[in-house]
């Protein structure tokens, strides 16, 4: 079916329906989602989750943002940033953008790919979350999924906060904001451990952030901000019975994670053992100046990361190496303006330019004979500019089109990373998004884009660097190159009383380049022909009385793909890994006087992956299906008085048996039990 039979279909659609939703659907944990409900910081901006009256515990954000419509969240019991993966309307991390207060968040370490360590966002500091779905958004560049708006809080106070739970759970958090004068601060601070659930893995995590901002006058101000965490995650280890070293204090797990590079043993890997562990120590900076003109403002942002990955190696209850990754030395600096034309039209333009690096590792203690050479092989520059207009047509439409260009230059860093070569590549994205309000209480919105999103480094490096660690020779593949496509977006929303509103989105994306990567070895990256995804959202709010309320929401998503190559066994031959066709979120919420009840059930039907997925060495390459589940939490809150309350939150309520991620089994029944005070 081609792009234009499509389009023709979703405008017809749109003018026999419609929808404005603009009401309050709660989630699990007192969040409120809201849709052009409130303000908010661009928009195409489809979901907010409001957290400023959250009176529930949350264990992290993808938790958080796992009752949401389009989100999926595939994890493993766990700690750490790359063991929590949310994927955003069928797309990895390699493909949508997380922001905190509006800077990329985004590392380049090949080691993690190109993940946001999630871990290094406290939740008590968390005002709202923002989520545009899709690439309709002129203003952000190198995504295909979208992009999450983490915004934190910006009101005078503070909280002191303990919880403690199964696994031997403990977690301290606190943090102020306050003022004087012309000045603004605050400061955060959080510790949490646990012994965690499958073998080798515990977990610890210390974090601490400084904000600082002073206001020059009403329209000049300047921010600076300053974040260091320390996070240790324990290498999983293989536990199946009858195996040596099997301890029948965890559960049976199938596979245990490598480390980047490791070519011990190969082609029969040796897998990290009791001990192995990895411990991230990052430092973020960031620094904007803002200024609000005549009908107008200008933002300006440089920030800059720090990240080393120390990494220890156990086998047999020896230490096989022991080694340091600078694994994250990028920086980069965002412009981002507007200009009131005149009362119909406004105009946002801006760019953003983002430099990839990482740096030079050691060893402590000899280097093993088989341990690569710790060197940054290769680097990036990627590039990005927009223009887009507002136009107000009339008190019933609205027109929002713009254009980006992108562009990517990479190339060797270091004289020994004689595989790599040069890319460069840049594109042009066109975007378009039409609202209508239809009456009161009917809005209908239609967008077409443009998708370009240019490799990762992961998938830059692994491109050239796979042969040597077993992925199949290159040079007989296609070029590397861009992931091109349409995007086509229409939502429609109604509301049918002052107490029940609704929400019906549907999506089409159409990828004519694509690539194909799994971060596992042998670490296979090439040129699939296309890629499809496609499916439907329904989000719904029901409230009962001043007290109770309950919402539903339901995604529908489909994929396929074309040109998956003979030699590649750890992916998918004719869809996406790990992507369900049905998910259904529903959860209810009291809220009375003192006492606050909540409810939340979440169902995941069944998937499709290869074995071993995303283990770094699978030990099997046959096609796994996993079964569909659902999982129901609760959580009670009394508060006390205004400053102080007490939480019981029960995940996995009847002890339910699965699995996310196929031969890594969930957590059974948990409880966390928090008490808080607010000053």
């Amino acid at each position: 079916m081609s792009k234009w039979k499509i389009l023709s279909g979703l405008l017809c659609l749109s003018l026999v329906t419609g929808s404005a939703f603009a009401a309050e659907i709660a989630n699990y944990g007192d969040e409120e989602v809201v849709v052009y409900g409130d303000e908010v910081t661009d928009n195409h901006v489809d979901t907010v989750i409001d957290l400023k009256d959250y009176k529930g515990e949350v264990k992290s954000v993808p938790e958080l943002l796992r009752g949401t419509a389009g989100i999926q969240i595939q994890e493993r019991p766990v700690g750490g940033a790359e063991d929590q993966s949310v994927k955003l309307r069928g797309h990895d991390s390699r493909r949508f953008l997380v922001l905190v207060d509006g800077v990329p968040q985004k590392n380049s370490g090949v080691m993690g790919g190109s993940y946001f360590s999630w871990d290094a966002m406290p939740m008590d500091m968390i005002e709202k979350i923002e989520i545009i779905k899709g690439a309709k958004s002129f203003k952000y560049g190198q995504t295909d999924g979208g992009v999450i708006n983490i915004i934190t809080k910006h009101t005078n106070g503070g909280q002191i906060k303990f919880s403690v739970g199964s696994n031997r759970l403990r977690q301290t958090s606190i943090y102020y904001k306050g003022s004087a004068g012309q000045l603004d601060y605050g400061i955060n601070y959080l510790f949490e451990s646990n012994d965690g659930y499958l073998r080798n893995a515990d977990y610890g995590n210390k974090l601490f952030g400084l904000s600082l901002g002073y206001h020059f006058s009403k329209t000049d101000t300047i921010r600076v901000n300053f974040q260091h965490n320390r996070t240790h995650v324990g290498r999983v280890v293989r536990n199946v019975p009858g195996e040596a070293g099997y301890n029948p204090y965890y559960p049976t797990t199938l596979f245990g994670d490598a480390f980047g590079n490791d070519t011990q043993g190969m082609p029969n890997p040796i897998m990290p053992g009791d001990g192995s562990h990895a411990i991230a120590i990052g430092n973020r900076f960031d620094i904007t100046y803002e200024s609000k003109r005549d009908n107008g403002s200008d933002l300006l942002t440089y920030w800059k990361n720090n990240e080393d990955l120390h990494e220890v190696k156990v086998v047999n209850g020896a230490t096989v190496y022991d080694r340091h990754n600078s694994s994250d030395k990028s920086s980069g600096y965002i412009y981002r303006g507007t200009q009131v034309l005149d009362d119909k039209h406004e105009l946002a333009f801006g760019g953003e330019y983002t430099r990839l690096r990482y740096g030079y590792g050691w060893y402590n203690g000899v280097q093993p004979g088989f341990a690569q050479n710790l060197y940054p092989s290769q680097k990036a520059d990627v590039w990005g500019l927009y223009v887009g207009d507002t136009w107000n047509m009339d008190k019933r439409w609205t027109l929002e089109y713009g254009l980006r260009y992108d562009t990517m230059h990479a190339d060797r860093d270091d004289a020994r990373g004689a595989r790599m070569k040069p890319y460069s590549d840049s594109g042009f994205s066109p975007k378009l998004t039409a609202t209508v309000k239809n009456d009161d209480k009917t809005t209908t919105s239609f967008s077409i884009n443009r998708i370009w999103r240019s490799p990762s480094m992961a998938e830059f490096y692994w491109y050239y660097q796979g042969p040597a660690m077993g992925a199949m020779n290159h040079n007989a593949e296609a070029e590397l190159k861009p992931e091109k496509g349409w995007g086509y977006d229409l939502s429609v929303s109604h509301s049918f009383s002052d107490k029940y509103d609704s929400k019906i989105s549907l999506f089409y994306q159409n990828f004519s380049s694509f690539i194909q990567f799994l971060h596992t070895r042998p670490f296979n990256v090439y040129m699939l022909n296309g890629v499809k995804i496609w499916g439907f959202e329904w989000e719904n709010s029901y409230k009962f009385d001043d007290y109770s309320s309950v919402y539903l929401n339901y995604t529908n998503q489909h994929t396929s793909k074309d040109g998956t190559k003979n030699y590649d066994k750890v992916a998918l031959s004719d869809e996406l890994d790990y992507r369900p066709r049905h998910m259904l979120s529903l959860g209810y919420k009291f809220h009375r006087d003192s006492w606050t009840f909540q409810y939340d059930m979440n169902y995941v039907g069944s998937q499709k992956a290869v074995a071993g997925y995303p283990s770094a060495a699978p030990m099997e390459t046959k096609v796994a299906e996993l079964g569909g589940y659902a999982v129901h939490n609760i959580s009670i809150t009394k508060e006390f008085n205004k400053q102080t309350s007490a939480n019981l939150s029960v995940y996995n309520l009847f002890d339910k048996n699965y699995s996310e991620i196929y031969g890594y089994p969930m957590n059974g029944r948990t409880y966390v039990l928090s008490c808080s005070y607010n000053f």
